[in-house]
C-alpha cells in the first residue's frame, strides 16, 4: 500500500499545475546556461532548495501524522521563510493548493488532511505535500524522496519543451541522480525526527535551509520576461 501511495502522490499526471513550472531552469537558460550544464543544475538544486523542501515535506508529514495543526502552522511560516523571491512564494502557494485539492478527493476519509484544507489560507507546496503524504499512509522518508522527485523531475522535463531533449534523456538524468536522491531523503527524514521530538518554533527553525540565491533572483526576471513557456 505504501508503495502504492507513492506512485500515487509522485506521479506527473497528478493535477496540481506542477506541468507549468520549470524549477527556475527557463531562466537560467536565458541567463545562459548551456543545455550541457542541466545534470549539473538538477544536481545543484538537488544539494539546495529541493533538499530544504523534502525536509520540510518530511516534517509536514510527522506533524500531520500526529494531528497537530498548529505546528503545522508554524512550518507554513519556517518554509516562506526560506523563500526570498515573491514569485516563487507565490508558485508555491499555488502548487499547495492544488496538491491540497487533489488528495481531498484521493484521500476523502483523512480527518487531518480536510481541517488542515478546511483552515484556509495558502499553504506552502513543502507543507502540502507532507499533509497529503501523511494521509496516504507514507512515511517520512518516503514523503522526502516523492519531494525530490517532483522537484527534479519539474525540471527534466521541462528541459524537454525548452531545449527539445529528448524525454528518455530526461528519464536518464533523474535514474543517474536517484541513488543520491535516496541518500537526501534519508538525512532530510532523520533532520524531521529530530524537529518533531520536541516540536517547539525553536526547534523547528533548525530544519535546513540551504538556499539557491541565483534561482531566487532570477525569479525575479522571470516574472516579468515576456514570452516564458514557464510560470517559474
Amino acid at each position: 500500500m505504501s508503495l502504492t501511495a507513492a506512485l500515487l502522490v509522485a506521479d506527473p499526471r497528478v493535477p496540481t499545475g506542477a506541468h507549468a513550472h520549470s524549477g527556475g531552469l527557463e531562466a537560467a537558460l536565458g541567463d545562459g546556461l548551456d543545455p550541457e550544464g542541466i545534470p549539473s543544475f538538477l544536481r545543484g538544486r538537488l544539494a539546495s532548495v529541493a533538499f530544504t523542501d523534502c525536509a520540510i515535506a518530511a516534517c509536514a508529514a510527522r506533524l500531520a501524522s500526529a494531528g497537530d495543526l498548529v505546528a503545522l502552522s508554524r512550518l507554513e511560516l519556517e518554509a516562506t521563510a526560506r523563500v526570498p523571491s515573491p514569485p516563487l512564494r507565490d508558485a508555491s502557494a499555488a502548487l499547495g493548493q492544488g496538491l491540497l485539492r487533489t488528495a481531498a478527493r484521493m484521500w476523502p476519509g483523512d480527518a487531518t488532511l480536510a481541517a488542515y484544507r478546511a483552515r484556509g489560507g495558502p499553504t506552502p507546496r513543502p507543507v502540502a505535500l507532507g499533509v497529503a503524504g501523511a494521509a496516504a499512509g507514507l512515511a517520512p522518508a518516503e514523503v522526502a524522496l516523492v519531494s525530490l522527485h517532483a522537484d527534479l523531475s519539474d525540471v527534466a522535463f521541462a528541459a524537454v519543451r525548452l531545449v527539445a531533449a529528448d524525454a528518455a534523456q530526461a528519464c536518464a538524468w533523474l535514474s543517474e541522480l536517484a541513488p543520491e536522491m535516496e541518500r537526501a531523503a534519508q538525512v532530510a527524514a532523520a533532520h524531521a525526527a529530530e524537529a518533531h521530538s520536541n516540536a517547539d518554533p525553536v526547534t523547528l527553525e533548525d530544519l535546513p535551509s540551504l538556499g539557491a540565491p541565483l534561482i531566487e533572483l532570477r525569479s525575479l526576471i522571470h516574472a516579468d520576461r515576456e514570452g516564458r513557456l514557464f510560470a517559474t
